[in-house]
């Protein structure tokens, strides 16, 4: 997800203007091997393919499939008006040019998750359901896509996990536990996180997470380990370091523990959010919105459960991807 504070990720790629399939610009074809060949980031977090970061568009949700042999991204606009999807495939040891997801279609879309078995691409738009009442009324909603010859087909409304208000953020555990989440009436923070469970091939009614994962603040991105015993997710509670903290909770005779703030290795006076467990299970990706110097003005929001009802949005392309080996974080117990 990451409407919430309208921030934008500025990770290197610019669209191009030769077709109505927008790509982007960055050769990455000569990069190869497991996370495109980057060194790993041992004790710090680092900046995410640093050496090709050079625009002012923005990226977030930076994940990899369970193989390791694909990695998505949503890319947004400045002006929030456009959130595209964005992959890249590592085809006989390099890695291709990200493209636009084959559906995309002049909607929104965001927050791409693909599930255990590498087979569903889960992910958050606003685009019209078809045969609704009000098919023009474009909220975000949860969809998933299925993979048909390794091509990833027309996208499926999941009915059952959806409200009349937004829904972001989709993670699936190996047993089919689905987190995400949303701004329906139940949240009590205007955010709140929510789990579903798959039951023969049926998803069942959305259960809002107890205390202490949500509270009276704005809990957002979640982010489910495999195994659905760990879970990361953002949080503006009172105790972060800035307007968004990275959180973690371990689920320990089924009960979830207190949520942990990660810290300065991770949490800063700036924004974070959008926590990504890798497939392997041994980092953790994260977006940092960073200040500028130039602002540009968001009007109140009409809807007053949007988590910010006004912000101040740096100009420029401040917003980055960054990744940590879990292990380096001390105060996570696994």
């Amino acid at each position: 997800m990451n409407r919430i504070l309208v921030i934008f990720i500025a990770l290197f790629f610019m669209f191009g203007c030769s077709s109505e399939e927008e790509e982007v610009s960055l050769d990455i074809t000569k990069l190869g091997g497991e996370y495109l060949g980057e060194s790993f980031p041992y004790g710090e977090a680092k900046l995410f393919l640093a050496g090709l970061i050079k625009d002012s568009y923005h990226l977030q949700n930076l994940v990899f499939s369970p193989d390791g042999k694909e990695f998505y991204f949503t890319r947004t606009t400045l002006d929030n008006d456009s959130m595209v999807i964005f992959y890249s495939r590592l085809v006989d040891e390099n890695w291709t040019n990200p493209r636009p997801l084959s559906f995309i279609d002049g909607h929104n879309y965001t927050d791409p998750f693909v599930s255990p078995d590498n087979q569903k691409l889960f992910f958050s738009s606003d685009r019209p359901i078809k045969g609704t009442a009000d098919e023009n009324y474009y909220n975000f909603n949860i969809w998933f896509s299925e993979r048909n010859n390794g091509i990833w087909g027309e996208p499926f409304f999941l009915e059952e996990v959806n409200s009349n208000d937004d829904e972001f953020s989709p993670t699936l555990s190996e047993e089919g536990e689905l987190y995400f989440a949303s701004s329906r009436s139940s949240a009590e923070g205007y955010w709140d996180l929510y789990k579903s469970k798959l039951v023969d091939g049926k998803f069942t009614q959305p259960e809002r997470l107890p205390e202490p994962i949500n509270s009276n603040a704005r809990d957002f991105d979640p982010s489910i380990s495999k195994d659905g015993n760990e879970l990361f997710f953002s949080s503006d509670r009172n105790d972060g370091f800035g307007s968004g903290d990275i959180y973690y909770s371990k689920l320990i005779d089924a009960t979830w523990s207190e949520p942990i703030n990660l810290g300065g290795k991770i949490n800063t006076n700036d924004h974070e959010y959008c926590p990504r467990i890798s497939y392997d299970g041994s980092f953790l990706f994260f977006t940092r919105s960073n200040p500028s110097e130039k602002y540009f003005y968001q009007e109140k929001a009409l809807d007053t459960r949007d988590p910010f009802e006004h912000a101040y949005i740096p100009e420029a392309g401040l917003s980055r991807v960054y990744w940590i080996t879990i292990d380096s974080l001390s105060n996570v117990n696994r």
